[in-house]
């Protein structure tokens, strides 16, 4: 024979199973976010540590790659938004067609986020609640 105590288990595993409780689904979901977020920082501190034994290097290979692809970054970004609308404004003003071509900004742009490392950074600031106030 069932006791209320079985009966009452029984009724509330029914319940549960037709309108399953929000809170345990929203739990489950803020920690799904939470461990992808945790392994997206522990990534990123591994990155950084990464970056500061290579700056350390004495090796001009290790550690100027960095400063080098900076540098290349800079100089595209200078002929595409100086340099080159000014040499063709010259050109055209003079009366000659203009010849300097552009460049490809979207792939300079990438390379220069990702030397940055502002594609994560941001998050891990969230994360660790360093956020700067605007």
């Amino acid at each position: 024979m069932l006791g209320i105590t079985e009966i009452a288990a029984l009724v509330n595993t029914v319940v549960d199973k037709i309108w399953p409780d929000a809170n345990i689904d929203a739990q489950s979901k803020a920690d799904a976010l939470k461990a992808e977020l945790t392994q997206e920082l522990q990534y990123t501190l591994g990155q950084l540590d990464i970056n500061k034994i290579e700056a350390a290097s004495s090796s001009v290979f290790v550690a100027g790659w960095r400063p080098a692809v900076g540098w290349i970054c800079v100089s595209g970004f200078g002929f595409e938004f100086v340099l080159r609308p000014i040499g063709n404004g010259l050109l055209i003003a003079a009366g000659l067609p203009p010849v300097f071509p552009g460049i490809e900004t979207e792939a300079l742009s990438s390379l220069l986020w990702g030397l940055l490392g502002l594609g994560s950074l941001r998050t891990a600031e969230k994360i660790k609640g360093v956020v700067r106030a605007k």
